[in-house]
């Protein structure tokens, strides 16, 4: 499931860069550096995928298919709308991380808790900046947090089962 959300991390911040490159040219460098932290952690967990000799998640395009599309759509909502949108993610996203830490504690399977451990610090800093940068501060774009709060983790029931 890991490496389908990354998947969808990865194309929510491309799509974002595409819309940022036409109206919010200084929002570039930031953008670019999480969709670099997301490509690392594309490829932590197809490594650790191969190493287990399985199989891209079968939400594998449906997480890449929505994310770009809560990507674009928040970028089209402007800086905070791509704020709104990094916070709601990473909220969920980093919750789910906390989680599977304390289950491979428990199934003692280190290489595992290695490789979601190598990326937990990224995604609380991407949550954070979405937060500092403002995508919780206006109420208008509640529903738009609500949304994709509730989408990516629905993805994740579904990629759990």
């Amino acid at each position: 499931m890991n490496h389908a959300g990354e998947f969808g991390a990865v194309n929510i911040y491309r799509s974002q860069l595409f819309v940022a490159r036409i109206f919010m040219k200084d929002l570039i460098p930031l953008l670019e550096d999480f969709l670099s932290d997301e490509k690392r952690h594309l490829d932590v967990f197809w490594q650790e995928i191969q190493s287990r000799n399985g199989v891209k998640c079968k939400s594998y395009w449906l997480c890449g298919l929505g994310g770009y599309f809560m990507g674009f759509v928040s970028s089209l909502m402007g800086r905070r709308g791509i704020m709104a949108c990094t916070w709601a993610v990473e909220n969920v996203v980093v919750g789910h991380l906390h989680n599977q830490i304390d289950y491979l504690r428990k199934k003692d399977d280190l290489a595992a808790l290695q490789a979601v451990e190598s990326i937990l610090e990224d995604e609380q800093n991407h949550r954070d900046t979405g937060f500092e940068e403002g995508g919780t501060k206006n109420i208008l774009y509640q529903p738009l947090r609500f949304a994709i709060s509730s989408f990516t983790e629905g993805v994740i029931r579904f990629g759990m089962r």
